[in-house]
């Protein structure tokens, strides 16, 4: 009796089935966590390019002097005008590769009188959906 149970010692098929089973599951779940990452990576990626953009057209203006034409309320629109885009924005440019387009928006005396506040928009078209990074300057007109 005793060597009938020694030969059958081991796993039996059922048990090897379920453990296939349980690692299949666990190794799907770890490529479905792999792609949600990389997709998250990119959209960061998408972020971090349009923050450099905003930041970028910001110390551009810097440098302007406080009556220059690009920092001109061209709509005289004011406060309301700070979240235009395409031609009702005042200014405009394209990224060199086409993938982000950059506005800026111009209120004179806003929040005060003698100061401009600057509102860069950097907007990108992800897949259908607008996505916008939005940063704001104020450039005073004496210093």
């Amino acid at each position: 009796m005793k060597s009938q149970m020694q030969a059958q010692a081991g796993f039996t098929l059922i048990e090897v089935t379920i453990a296939i089973i349980i690692l299949g599951v666990g190794l799907l779940a770890l490529a479905t966590m792999q792609a949600t990452s990389l997709k998250g990576n990119v959209t960061a990626n998408q972020v971090s390019v349009s923050a450099n953009w905003a930041a970028n057209r910001i110390e551009r203006i810097m440098t302007l002097a406080y009556d220059h034409r690009e920092l001109q309320d061209r709509n005289n629109s004011g406060a309301l005008g700070l979240d235009a885009m395409d031609e009702a924005a005042d200014g405009q440019e394209i990224s060199p590769d086409g993938y982000y387009t950059i506005y800026w928006n111009v209120a004179e005396d806003n929040p005060m009188p003698n100061l401009k506040t600057v509102r860069i928009i950097v907007h990108r078209n992800e897949r259908g959906q607008d996505k916008r990074v939005v940063m704001d300057y104020i450039k005073a007109k004496y210093f």
